[in-house]
């Protein structure tokens, strides 16, 4: 409940901040001051192409929007009303795979590995067989028949051959 209230304020603080930032940078996400002092605190020395500038700017926006659809769309799945951090630690965790320190737990469920099952693996497994024992039968028939015809066009062959002789 606390991460809630905690998470619910963070995304108002968060709009208010967009709103505010609409009118000074065309509402992106992060201003180009916000990637200058990140830039800052992990490589000193270096500064950003302005080009690099505004594709940074956009890539966060588009990431933005995607992770707040998506986490709509679970929010309503679940019959909710209201945004919860539920649903975009889901969307984070099933489709970035993003965890989230802080906020893992019992609000989201352990997403269930696939489960090989024996009678499944069994049934694939005849299937296979039935392929390779009919595809060997054909090959077997195929390899039959060409040999019959190999032995009637050499036994034509001979035939003559062996008439020939027999006049002599």
């Amino acid at each position: 409940a606390r991460a809630r209230i905690a998470a619910a304020k963070a995304a108002a603080a968060a709009s208010a901040a967009l709103s505010k930032k609409a009118g000074e940078d065309g509402g992106h996400a992060l201003t180009k001051s916000d990637l200058q002092a990140m830039l800052k605190e992990f490589a000193p020395d270096e500064t950003f192409d302005p080009e690099v500038e505004d594709m940074l700017m956009s890539v966060a926006d588009d990431f933005l929007d995607t992770v707040l659809e998506h986490s709509i769309q679970l929010a309503k799945h679940r019959g909710g009303d209201t945004l919860e951090p539920q649903d975009v630690l889901l969307h984070l965790e099933r489709h970035w795979d993003m965890h989230i320190p802080g906020f893992e737990g019992e609000e989201v469920r352990a997403y269930p590995e696939k489960k090989n099952v024996d009678a499944h693996a069994s049934r694939l497994a005849a299937v296979r067989r039935t392929v390779a024992a009919a595809s060997a039968a054909a090959n077997n028939q195929r390899k039959q028949a060409r040999l019959a015809a190999e032995r009637a066009k050499s036994g034509a062959k001979g035939g003559d051959d062996d008439n020939d002789e027999e006049d002599a």
